[in-house]
């Protein structure tokens, strides 16, 4: 897997600090920080404080109107945990359905090779760029946009 540094280290420490702060709304911020991250330095230095962060958020009530913020929280603290048993960081895409393709092909983690233009649902056909592994991806709505991405198991010809 190819692993990414943050420039700057401020933002591990915020993060932690974040999670420790018994604020649901920043604790909220957080979990997003990490779903997001591909920073290395930062998963390591919260993998060691699991336990901490786990025993801080444990009784706080985050809130969430339409799916509970507590799914954040807790995708976001089992990426922390697991993410070293990945192969690529594309494993985490059928595990939350938040990856939105457009907005990982404009941070650079994916590119969408096709988008469906018949109707609804959506598809979008995707590829890794760390990997190269494809992926189809369902776009759904209810109440709010999801998306779901399902393997193809395949790589690309020149990721191979």
């Amino acid at each position: 897997m190819r692993r990414c540094n943050a420039p700057y280290s401020g933002r591990v420490t915020d993060t932690l600090g974040d999670l420790l702060s018994h604020d649901p709304y920043r604790i909220w911020l957080a979990s997003w920080e990490i779903i997001r991250t591909r920073d290395t330095t930062l998963l390591e230095t919260l993998r060691t404080a699991l336990p901490m962060i786990r025993q801080a958020t444990l009784d706080i009530e985050l809130g969430g109107m339409i799916q509970s913020n507590r799914d954040a929280l807790t995708h976001a603290l089992g990426k922390v945990q697991d993410y070293r048993k990945w192969r690529c960081w594309c494993d985490d895409y059928p595990r939350l359905l938040a990856y939105d393709p457009a907005r990982e092909e404009e941070r650079g983690h994916a590119r969408v090779l096709s988008r469906g233009r018949s109707g609804w649902p959506v598809n979008y056909e995707c590829e890794c760029l760390v990997c190269g592994r494809q992926f189809s991806v369902e776009e759904g709505e209810y109440h709010a946009l999801w998306w779901r991405w399902t393997s193809h198991g395949r790589r690309s010809a020149s990721r191979r």
